[in-house]
Order: C-alpha cells, then structure tokens, then sequence
C-alpha cells in the first residue's frame, strides 16, 4: 500500500464554462472572491475524469490536490496504486477511476433539457464502463424573478417518442419543458435522477452533485442562454434520431414521480451529538450513495476498505487520522482513499456529504 493511499487529498479550484449562467452564489458558498453571474458557474470538487468541453481534449479539468499537497493529478495518483486508493471492489467493478464524482453548479436559469446514458447506452454507443445517474444535494436556493427555486424531472402521461422528437424537430422548446415534471425544491432537498430520465436543474439553485464516472450528456436544445450547441456538444458524436433514443420514455403520474426523484432520510445512526442519515441506498440505485453527516464535536467514520468522497455543505470540518489533521473549507471537496483508516470528522458545527461507491454504500445502509 503506498504512503498516498492512506491520506486525505484537498483539490483545488477547478472552474469549468457551461452554457448555463450564474456563479456569484457558488463563489459566495465556497468563500470566494465575489464575481457576476457568468458562464464559469460550475466547479468540479472530485473527479477522475475530469469534463467533456468544447476546444478541451480528453483528460481536461482533472482534479488536482491543494498545492500544500503538491498540486498532483487525481489519476496519476491512483494509477500509482489503484487497490490502495480505491478499494479492492471499486477497482475490480471500475478499474483505475473512482466509483462517485462531485460537482456543484449555481444557476439563475434553466439549465437545458438533457439525459444521460444508461449504462447498456453508454457501453454500445460511446465505449464506457458505466452510465451517469445523479444526485443533488440543494445546497442553497435563490429567488430569481419572483419564482421559487424548481427542478425538472421525468416525462408526465401521454408524452410519447413521436411526440418528444416532433418537438425536438421544431425546437419548441416552451412544449418541451411542459412535457417534464415541474418540482419547487428549498435547501436540503436531495434529488435523484437516475440515468435515462429527462430533467433540468431550474433557476435558483445552488446543486451539489454527486454522479457517476461520466460527463456524457445528450441535450435537446440548440439555443440556450445565447450559446449555440453544435451536433457535438447535443449528442456527444451520435445523431438526433440515436441520440433521442437515449432517453427513458417512461411517464410518470406527479406522486410517482415524486416518489422516484425526492430522497427522504432512511437509516440513522448517532454518535454523541452527532448523527449520520443514508439520504440514497440501494432501494433506489445501484449506483452510488449519499450519506449526510451532522457534526457536533466528533464523528469517527466506518471503516469500509473503499474510498469515499467528503465535501461540506455547511460549515468547516477537521478531518482527522492518526497520521495528521487537515481542515476542508465549505464547498471544498475531499477523497478519503480505501487505505485511510480511523478518519474522525471533528467541528463545532457542520454539516458534510459523503459520496459513496456502489461497492461500499450497502455496508453502510
């Protein structure tokens, strides 16, 4: 087992432009300097595989450490010892890349209309290991013109693919959005969206994310926000008619569609004054978990013997091993590598997500 995996890594910022606009909230979460609301208003905390970005090649926006750590490649890192870093399950089920990512956006608009592949698509169509199921954690929400904060999710009854591709064909997209599910979301709400399902974060939201290794997107709109989408950036190489075939027709009555995307806490756990909820387990997705951990004082975590993902929602924490103590700002994401063990999380207050791979989060359950 070599020294790097029985550490905690801190990444840097790792800012990416997207055709969505905001980034004055994130900035403000993340106590940053404060900027406009602009195309740069997406951060990846933890990633393997970095974005899929016009004029970017492969490999580009790859997490780097803090440069306290020595500003090193979060896949160099595990290429030097992959069982150590992520777990023998993980390596075995996804060789050489974490099984959980993290991302936070902030918008003051719609974001466009899109899906991601399911895992049998992403295999035939674009030669990857899995899909990209998602979750967000709402992390703070804002009033923009008027509206509450709002997520869409799932088709509603009657939507069928004739109709969703005529739609595409003429770009309506005013039908378009009214053929989702429109859900008004406050902070704290945890939403999952599994792979295949149409959905769009709305205006007002701060969104945690944790996902899948993937950035494959399909969009269905070529204007937005005053950005043209080519071929490419809509359907990552495939044409329409493919790519429309890629979404998940299944429609969904309001209840069961709130049933399906809206996380409610199950399994507890309380150390002290602290307490741990399973916000996803496996009665939704195969995945990935969610964990939320509530710190008053201390809160050791499990051993698992797989990696994990830490980013704190709400205040700083210490993260604490017998080897050192490193302190993670809010907004800041972490790895807690397979081989680090006894890893206490210690704050007066603070509220943290941990991001767990398919191959661990059962044991947690």
């Amino acid at each position: 087992m070599s020294e790097a995996s029985t550490r905690i890594w801190i990444f840097d910022h790792d800012r990416i432009e997207r055709p969505y606009i905001g980034g004055r909230l994130l900035n403000q979460w993340r106590r940053m300097d404060p900027v406009e609301n602009g195309h740069h208003c997406e951060e990846l905390l933890v990633t393997s595989i970095g974005a899929i970005s016009k004029g970017h090649g492969e490999g580009y926006a790859v997490s780097r450490t803090i440069a306290e750590q020595g500003g090193k490649r979060l896949d160099a890192l595990i290429a030097e010892d992959p069982v150590g870093m992520l777990g023998p399950q993980s390596q075995k089920r996804l060789p050489d890349q974490l099984g959980v990512l993290a991302r936070v956006g902030d918008t003051i608009v719609r974001l466009v209309l899109q899906c991601h592949p399911r895992k049998e698509d992403a295999a035939r169509y674009f030669h990857s290991p899995c899909g990209k199921t998602e979750a967000w954690y709402i992390a703070r929400t804002q009033v923009v013109d008027g509206q509450p904060s709002c997520v869409y999710a799932g088709f509603k009854p009657g939507v069928t693919a004739e109709y969703w591709k005529s739609l595409f064909e003429k770009q309506d997209v005013a039908a378009m959005v009214g053929c989702l599910h429109k859900l008004e979301v406050k902070q704290g709400d945890v939403i999952l969206i599994p792979a295949g399902m149409p959905h769009a974060v709305g205006p007002g939201c701060l969104f945690l994310e944790i996902h899948e290794c993937s950035d494959i997107t399909i969009r269905v709109e070529r204007q937005v926000n005053g950005v043209t989408l080519t071929d490419e950036e809509m359907f990552n190489g495939l044409d329409a008619e493919h790519g429309l075939q890629l979404f998940d027709m299944t429609t969904y009555t309001e209840d069961e569609i709130r049933r399906r995307v809206i996380m409610r806490p199950k399994a507890e756990k309380r150390q002290g004054a602290s307490r741990s909820v399973m916000m996803i387990d496996s009665t939704e997705t195969t995945a990935f978990g969610m964990q939320i951990i509530e710190v008053q004082g201390e809160y050791q975590l499990e051993d698992t013997g797989e990696h994990r993902l830490c980013v704190p929602i709400y205040g700083d924490v210490d993260l604490a091993t017998p080897q050192e103590t490193i302190t993670l700002t809010q907004g800041w994401g972490a790895l807690i590598p397979a081989g680090c063990s006894q890893v206490t999380l210690k704050a007066k207050t603070a509220q943290v997500l941990i991001g767990l791979p398919a191959a661990i989060k059962e044991e947690l359950e």
